[in-house]
């Protein structure tokens, strides 16, 4: 069963309505269920700073001075005492507003503790703006016990006290000294109703506007996307290419320019086979005419006469093998592109293999007065395939033949370079080649110059040497000097043979 895809434009809008989703559920779980245990955790850091920054003065003036500020700007309940719990020092949030006592209220008679009366629920004590907290005889008692100089404790859900012991305190001539700090957690609850009704209406107004957001998004991006599809699909169907109106973003204007190639490549790639079908149809039509009108003249005119009818015989023959040959050529080519079969390696005593080469163009040279110049260093070998490698050396002296011009001068030479490489290079004395067309003559069928020799098979011999050089890891290329002179290199053969890869052509 097909499976369909949505649109790009269908799954943009998801993607960005999905991230909105989270990013409002993620706030809505921070503002109301974490809120509180963020705020706790926050409060009570800061009491525990504010503990260890007043305990930090030396003055008894600088140390109270700092307990008035504390509890002035973090709404703190703070009690200095002495390990009796009789108060020296108190500070509220309020503390600026109203005077201290100055009398000390015990009914019980108690010098020691008057925070332990009975008699009186507000047991005011000397310097006191409040009296001492519930528990807190309790909470001293724990800390003065305990190994630690602090301790806090939850008090309820909603009080946090904090302890402190000041053991020879220097602002207290050396007594022990309870710094006592309270303070209210329930203070967020409020502000987590009003942010949780806030919240509502600010997440359902940024949801609507993320959702309008994401579909104009969503849009915008299709648009150049569409644009690329329908270019993409005016290629697939051989229409002209418009050119992309550029700026949206940097990949999509890569993405245009590798269209753009693409088309270019293609258009090239049909004007190839256009040329294609033309150099074909003309180098089949000229033999397969030949043929016809020798055989039309040996049925006709000299079959009785036996020495012409042999020569018109001959350019039969020799046409049908140059049409052999042609076609030979074009399914050869055809073959390494499509099926890319392996070639076996081996030790390739490559100077010998030039020779013969060589000796297959002596004929053509006799009989057609061509020059054929060799400088060809003996001893030489090579790794590679010893029927491609002879294959490659006949195209590039078949092309070099084809263009050698009037002068019909042709130089081979192989060699070994400075840098230990085995060189072969076929150079013709014709008119050479204009430096624009040299990175086009491996291509098939590219014809930069004109062919002087008719008898030319096709115009693949130099795109089939190519493919057989890059199966060898060759170094090639051309040069226009002189004429025109076609190289190629090839690492030496190692001393022994050894294993190696096969490669593919």
């Amino acid at each position: 069963m097909k499976k369909h895809s949505k649109p790009f434009r269908v799954k943009l809008w998801l993607y960005f309505a999905l991230f909105a989703v989270f990013i409002f559920a993620s706030l809505w779980m921070l503002q109301t269920v974490f809120l509180q245990r963020f705020y706790n955790a926050m409060v009570i850091s800061n009491l525990k700073k504010t503990a260890e920054a007043i305990i930090s003065r030396e003055s008894q003036e600088e140390l109270l001075s700092a307990v008035d500020e504390a509890a002035a700007k973090n709404a703190l309940l703070i009690f200095l005492t002495d390990d009796h719990g009789n108060v020296l020092y108190n500070a509220d949030e309020y503390s600026t507003l109203y005077g201290r006592r100055e009398e000390t209220s015990t009914n019980d008679g108690n010098s020691e503790n008057p925070y332990f009366s009975e008699k009186e629920t507000m047991n005011w004590q000397y310097g006191a703006l409040r009296n001492l907290p519930n528990k807190y005889a309790s909470f001293t008692e724990e800390l003065l016990n305990s190994e630690d100089t602090h301790m806090g404790m939850l008090i309820g859900e909603n009080d946090y006290i904090y302890g402190q012991k000041l053991i020879g305190s220097k602002a207290f001539s050396g007594e022990t000294v309870i710094l006592y700090l309270g303070t209210s957690l329930g203070a967020v609850e409020g502000t987590a109703q009003i942010l949780r009704l806030q919240l509502v209406w600010v997440s359902l107004l940024a949801l609507l506007l993320g959702l309008f957001f994401a579909l104009w998004i969503s849009r915008r991006f299709e648009k150049p996307i569409h644009m690329l599809a329908g270019q993409a699909e005016d290629i697939a169907r051989g229409n002209e290419y418009v050119p992309f109106e550029k700026g949206f973003c940097r990949e999509l204007d890569g993405l245009a320019d590798s269209l753009r190639e693409m088309a270019d490549s293609l258009e090239q790639l049909e004007n190839s086979r256009r040329e294609l079908l033309a150099n074909i149809s003309h180098d089949l039509r000229t033999p397969l005419t030949m043929i016809k009108g020798y055989a039309e003249m040996v049925q006709e005119i000299s079959w009785s006469d036996e020495e012409k009818r042999n020569t018109d015989l001959s350019i039969i023959q020799r046409e049908a093998d140059r049409l052999t040959a042609l076609v030979n050529e074009i399914l050869e080519y055809t073959s390494m592109q499509a099926n890319q079969k392996e070639i076996s390696m081996e030790r390739v005593e490559i100077s010998k293999t030039v020779l013969e080469v060589l000796n297959q163009f002596e004929p053509l040279c006799r009989e057609n007065g061509y020059v054929m110049e060799t400088d060809i260093a003996s001893g030489l070998s090579v790794w590679g395939n010893r029927a491609a490698l002879m294959r490659i050396i006949y195209n590039l002296i078949d092309n070099a033949v084809n263009h050698s011009g009037d002068c019909r001068k042709i130089r081979a030479a192989l060699f070994e370079t400075e840098n230990r490489r085995i060189h072969f290079e076929v150079q013709d004395y014709g008119s050479g080649i204009e430096e624009k067309d040299i990175p086009y003559i491996w291509e098939r069928y590219y014809t930069s110059r004109n062919r002087k020799n008719k008898e030319t098979v096709s115009g693949l011999g130099l795109s089939i040497a190519k493919e057989l050089l890059v199966s060898h890891h060759a170094e090639f290329g051309v040069k226009s000097e002189n004429g025109c002179i076609v190289w190629f290199e090839l690492q030496p053969a190692p001393q022994k043979d050894l294993p190696q890869p096969e490669s593919k052509v």
